[in-house]
C-alpha cells in the first residue's frame, strides 16, 4: 500500500505546478513563496539545524514558544530553528514573529521528489512533528536520512483512527519511526496503544498553554450571549433560544459568529428563513438588543471579553466541536454540545472546573444560558487554565529537549 501511495505521488507531482498556479490566483498561496512546497528555494542556511513541522497556525502558535526557548537556549549554540507549515496565514504570521535565528519555509508537498529535495537541501538533524501531520513519504524519507522524528501533541480524530485501524500494518510501519509520540489526550494514548504501538505517551495538551493571555478586565454584561464557531445546521437551536429569553430580557443580544465567513450568505438566508430580525456587525460596528450577525475575522475575543456565557459550535452536528479556550481564558461560561470528541481532554478538564457544561437539546440551551447569566460570581477561569497550561508546557519541553540533546549529533 505504501509503494502504491509513493507512485500516486509521484505522478502527481508532474501537476503539482499547475494546482499551485490556480490556488495563486485564488488568493490561498503566496505568490512569491508557493515555489517552496514544490522544493525550490531561494535561501538556505549554514547553521546546523533543528526543524519544527506543523500544519496551520494553531498548530504553530501551540509550539511557537517551544521553538524560541529552544533556539535561545545556549545548549544549542549554532543551530537554527527550521519551521516549516502549509497554510498562507501561517506563513505570514511566522514572518512577523520570528528573527533570524528561526527559518520560515513553507512545507513540500508529500511527492517523493519534492521530498528528497526538501532534505537534500536543508538536512536537519532533528524533526519535531506538531499534531497530526502524518505525511508517509516525508516521514520515511526522513527516516532514510537519519533524522530523528518526534510527534508532538498528536491528534487523531475517531474518523481518521478507524481508518487507520483497518490498515493497522501500515499505520504501524509510518508511526514507528516516530521515536516518541506524545498525545493530546490520555484517550488517544489508549486507543494508539491498542492498536500496537510502544512509543507513545501522555504528557498534556498544549492547548492548554498560552503565556499571552490575561485575567479580562471588562466587567460582563448579564444580557449578552455569544455563538462561537456556529455551522449553519445549528442555528435554529440558538435562534430558538433568542427568541424564549428575549421574552424575559427586553435587552437581550445573541451574537453569532460563524465558523466559516466566507459562508456568511448562508446564515443570512437561514436567518431570513427563521423569521427573525438580524443585523451585520460590519454596517453598524456596534453591539445593540437584537441577533449580531458576525461578518468580519478576527474580533470573537472583543465580544468575549462582555459576554457571560458562550456555546461553542460543531457540538450540535457529528462536527467533534472547536477549541473553547479562547472564550474560557476570558472567563466565559462555555456551553456546548454533545459532540466534542475533537477536544475532548480540554472539555473534560473545563468540565471538572465548572468551566463547561454540555446541553444536550434547546430547552437544555435555553435554561443553561438563563442560569448563567443569573450567575453574579465571575470566576477567575483564567488563572486555573493558565496553572494548568504552564505545568503542561514545562513537562512538554523537558521531553523536548531531553529528546534533542540525545539525538543531536
Amino acid at each position: 500500500m505504501l509503494k502504491v501511495y509513493s507512485i500516486f505521488t509521484f505522478i502527481l507531482n508532474f501537476f503539482a505546478p499547475l494546482f499551485f498556479k490556480y490556488r495563486v490566483l485564488k488568493k490561498k498561496d503566496d505568490p512569491k513563496r508557493y515555489l517552496e512546497k514544490l522544493g525550490i528555494y531561494n535561501k538556505g542556511s549554514k547553521n546546523k539545524l533543528i526543524w519544527f513541522h506543523a500544519s496551520s497556525l494553531g498548530e504553530l502558535k501551540s509550539v511557537e514558544n517551544f521553538i524560541k526557548y529552544i533556539i535561545t537556549n545556549t545548549s544549542y549554540n549554532g543551530y537554527t530553528a527550521l519551521v516549516t507549515t502549509t497554510t498562507k496565514s501561517s506563513g505570514e504570521y511566522a514572518e512577523k514573529s520570528f528573527d533570524n535565528n528561526i527559518i520560515h519555509q513553507y512545507a513540500p508537498i508529500d511527492s517523493p521528489q519534492v521530498v528528497k529535495k526538501f532534505l537534500d537541501h536543508w538536512k536537519p538533524e532533528v524533526g519535531i512533528f506538531i499534531e497530526s501531520e502524518i505525511w508517509p513519504n516525508l516521514i520515511l524519507q526522513s527516516k532514510k536520512y537519519n533524522i530523528s522524528l518526534i510527534l508532538l501533541n498528536a491528534r487523531f480524530s475517531p474518523t481518521s483512527l478507524n481508518r487507520w485501524k483497518k490498515i493497522p500494518k501500515i499505520f504501524l510501519n509510518i508511526m514507528k519511526n516516530f521515536k516518541i509520540i506524545t498525545t493530546m489526550s490520555d484517550k488517544l494514548n489508549e486507543s494508539l496503544l491498542n492498536i500496537g504501538l510502544t512509543n507513545t505517551k501522555f504528557v498534556g495538551n498544549l492547548k492548554f498553554y498560552n503565556p499571552g493571555s490575561k485575567i479580562a478586565s471588562h466587567d460582563k454584561n448579564e444580557n449578552i450571549f455569544v455563538g462561537m464557531s456556529v455551522h449553519p445546521e445549528e442555528l435554529s437551536y440558538l435562534i430558538s433560544a433568542h427568541k424564549e429569553i428575549s421574552r424575559s430580557r427586553k435587552n437581550f443580544t445573541s451574537i453569532i459568529i460563524p465558523r466559516h465567513i466566507n459562508k456568511i450568505k448562508i446564515f443570512e438566508e437561514k436567518l431570513k428563513s427563521l423569521n427573525c430580525d438580524f443585523s451585520i456587525f460590519s454596517n453598524t460596528n456596534n453591539i445593540k438588543p437584537g441577533i449580531i450577525l458576525i461578518d468580519q475575522y478576527n474580533v470573537a475575543e472583543k465580544f468575549f471579553e462582555f459576554a457571560k456565557v458562550v456555546f461553542m459550535g460543531g457540538s450540535f452536528i457529528k462536527h467533534g466541536g472547536q477549541n473553547p479556550l479562547e472564550p474560557a481564558r476570558i472567563n466565559c461560561k462555555v456551553l456546548h454540545g454533545p459532540s466534542i470528541y475533537n477536544f475532548d481532554e480540554i472539555y473534560s478538564f473545563l468540565k471538572d472546573n465548572n468551566i463547561s457544561s454540555q446541553v444536550n437539546d434547546e430547552k437544555d440551551l435555553i435554561n443553561q444560558i438563563n442560569t448563567n447569566l443569573n450567575n453574579i460570581n465571575q470566576e477567575s477561569f483564567c488563572k486555573i487554565i493558565n496553572d494548568h497550561g504552564e505545568n503542561i508546557f514545562r513537562n512538554n519541553l523537558k521531553l523536548v529537549d531531553n529528546f534533542i540533546k540525545n539525538e543531536i549529533k
